[in-house]
């Protein structure tokens, strides 16, 4: 039995026109710019497939709906749990955007589509074309390019999370799906 088709998540690749020099104003600045807090900025190498940006991001709006946030805003509860971590300073340390980062990931994070029978999500929500537009004008603000990469599996992205470990290529994926999976433990 093949694995299910997974859709692309709402990510936008963001290649800096330089490597960040002041990660602290580039910040300020998409903070400023974005469209809502349900806009997330990650560093580049920490995203590591489409099937993980999803697995955190039902987490992140699981916890949501069910008023069970650690953090106070869904943007910091994805990069939150995205960190495998209960403390919002580390994970923010792990995934956030740092001085000398080449590209990052700009992402929109869906409302939560509601629950099913058995307590799983209904539906993946579709990418809403507005979201691109939005992504591409931030990318102008943020002095940077459309990255046209996808997610895929690296090996500094388990280091940056705090994974302390060598990890073959094919173990990359599961082992941060269960790393995301631990930041509630």
């Amino acid at each position: 039995m093949e694995p299910a088709q997974i859709p692309w998540f709402p990510a936008w690749g963001i290649k800096f026109n330089k490597p960040v020099e002041d990660s602290k104003d580039l910040v300020k600045t998409w903070l400023e710019i974005r469209p809502s807090e349900r806009w997330v900025m990650i560093s580049g190498i920490v995203a590591t497939s489409e099937r993980h940006l999803w697995a955190v991001w039902s987490h992140a709006v699981r916890n949501e709906a069910l008023r069970k946030m650690v953090a106070r805003t869904i943007d910091a509860e994805f990069i939150r749990i995205l960190s495998g971590t209960h403390q919002i300073r580390v994970a923010f340390e792990r995934a956030g955007v740092r001085n000398g980062d080449e590209h990052a990931w700009l992402l929109h994070l869906p409302e939560h589509p509601g629950f099913d029978d058995y307590g799983q999500s209904k539906i993946y929500p579709n990418i809403d074309k507005k979201n691109e537009i939005n992504a591409s004008e931030a990318m102008t603000w943020l002095n940077g390019d459309l990255w046209t990469a996808r997610p895929s599996p690296n090996t500094d992205g388990p280091k940056r999370l705090g994974i302390d470990r060598d990890l073959s290529f094919d173990q990359i994926e599961q082992v941060i799906l269960a790393h995301a999976a631990s930041a509630d433990i």
